[in-house]
């Protein structure tokens, strides 16, 4: 890490990653260091596109994305070692400073080693945004500033502008951050992005292409509200989350845990040495034409001799052979008194680790929950607008990584994902890292965060992993004091996860 932070970056090493992977499928299309376009088009043969008329999205802006991409990050990162906790032990990062110029900085220290990215960027609804594009026309002195100034410098664009640059300027915004991200993804990797109408269906157009539309997993849906909001007729009570995979074919997405519920269906009455089990169909689904006549005869109950036949038309599961085995392995059931109809005994050290998730997320808290949190933790309900549910943020952290994975959200706010990482490394034992990244925005003067003494968005997050950190630390050291019945607690987090080291980036393009 010292290695990332300790000196000016001058060149962007975007092209570079691209090229060396490019050169590494078509070795043949490079001579002395340079692309040979016309053996690329050889050896790609009929996979070129030449006709201009093909599926795309454009906006105003967007040839300019790659320039934004690949110019250089003007700056560094200095340590704010005041601000940090535990920062010899810690392996996790809060970055302060334009997710575009931090994204650029870790491409060479971070590439392909996230394991998963959650963001929850601005939606674009007609609210000022503060990210700097790098190439348009607004004044750059500095672009962090926010609503304090908007009125002197008109730094924003209003809501009121043309539709097409309405979501052009959200589109230049994302599109270079979405890009340079997917480069930090492993090749099993995922990437959650939480968004709502206003630009949910440019968002999938720029993920097809950025992502490739065959990663594409799922578009969740989160009920985020028991009941629609009464000043509209038809009122949303919904956000999404949509899913995309770095490569689908190597994709890791874990179950989602049986719940208590669950696991009482399975009981063992007759002892069987597999364990647990309950009883399931033995009929096959015979729609669509996959009735097998193979399949259709009759199973003799052993303690009966009575014949069962498949029922409506049907067949079983398995073929006459298999039947027999399962029976001799007393893995079919036929009821209580051993009279009834045969089942299939479907034993839990069979199934899968845990269930499929569904793509409808209602039973996960509400919106207002994220409220409620912040006010438990910072002492006001209103500090920061919307943040997210932090057991929404663990649902997604048991979805889409293991005990030791690299988190990534570089668009921190108040620092939800943290916090959600933080509990669940203290909930499952685990130790997973996260980097948050947050640009310095300025609160307003009328906020209640500025009233409390939040100068910046940033500021608030850090103060709420501080919190969290101490609240977690003395709740560990009460329960060890009281289970071993002394005084000197030993160290809480032995690791540090539970720490954070803060750097602050500065630009030097004018020093």
């Amino acid at each position: 890490m010292a290695r990332m932070v300790s000196k000016l970056i001058l060149k962007s090493k975007i092209s570079d990653i691209q090229k060396e992977k490019l050169q590494t499928l078509f070795p043949e299309a490079f001579t002395e260091g340079k692309i040979d376009w016309n053996q690329l088009r050889y050896s790609l043969g009929d996979s070129l596109e030449d006709e201009d008329e093909h599926f795309k999205l454009l906006w105003k802006g967007k040839d300019k994305c790659f320039h934004s991409i690949h110019s250089p990050v003007n700056g560094v990162l200095k340590p704010e070692k005041k601000e940090s906790v535990e920062w010899r032990k810690t392996e996790n990062y809060f970055f302060e400073g334009d997710n575009l110029d931090i994204l650029k900085i870790m491409q060479e220290e971070y590439a392909e080693k996230i394991k998963m990215i959650y963001i929850d960027p601005p939606y674009n609804t007609g609210k000022k945004f503060v990210y700097n594009d790098y190439f348009s026309d607004y004044p750059q002195k500095n672009p962090w500033k926010t609503n304090r100034l908007d009125k002197e410098t008109n730094y924003f664009p209003s809501s009121n502008e043309s539709a097409s640059r309405y979501h052009s300027n959200w589109l230049n915004m994302m599109y270079p951050r979405l890009f340079l991200a997917r480069n930090l993804l492993r090749d099993d990797g995922v990437i959650f992005i939480s968004i709502d109408d206003h630009e949910v269906h440019n968002l999938r157009v720029i993920m097809d292409e950025i992502f490739d539309g065959r990663n594409f997993v799922e578009q969740i849906i989160w009920k985020k509200r028991s009941s629609p909001p009464n000043d509209k007729v038809i009122g949303a009570a919904h956000e999404y989350i949509l899913v995309y995979a770095k490569n689908i074919r190597n994709l890791k997405l874990y179950p989602k845990e049986r719940t208590s519920e669950q696991l009482k269906r399975y009981k063992n009455p007759d002892n069987h040495p597999k364990g647990p089990w309950t009883a399931g169909d033995l009929m096959a689904n015979v729609k669509g034409g996959r009735y097998v006549k193979s399949l259709y005869f009759p199973i003799t109950n052993p303690n009966t001799g009575e014949l069962h036949y498949p029922s409506s038309n049907g067949n079983w599961r398995y073929n006459q052979e298999h039947i027999q085995k399962l029976i001799e392995n007393n893995e079919i059931y036929f009821g209580k008194n051993g009279e009834g109809r045969p089942k299939l005994k479907r034993f839990l050290s069979d199934v899968k680790e845990g269930t499929s998730h569904t793509t409808i997320w209602d039973n996960v808290p509400l919106s207002h929950c994220g409220s409620k949190e912040m006010q438990k933790i910072l002492g006001n309900l209103t500090i920061f607008d919307n943040p997210k549910p932090c057991r929404l943020i663990i649902e997604l952290l048991k979805l889409g990584s293991s005990k030791n994975d690299i988190i990534l959200d570089f668009f921190a706010g108040s620092c939800t994902t943290a916090h959600a990482v933080i509990t669940l490394n203290e909930e499952e034992g685990g130790n997973r890292k996260f980097i948050m990244v947050q640009i310095p925005e300025l609160t307003s003067e009328d906020s209640e965060a500025f009233k409390c003494g939040y100068k910046t968005v940033a500021e608030i997050g850090k103060e709420r992993l501080r919190r969290v950190i101490k609240q977690i630390t003395d709740e560990r050291a009460e329960k060890n004091q009281k289970e071993n019945n002394f005084i000197d607690s030993p160290e809480p987090f032995p690791n540090g996860y539970n720490g954070f080291k803060v750097y602050k980036f500065l630009n030097t393009e004018n020093c």
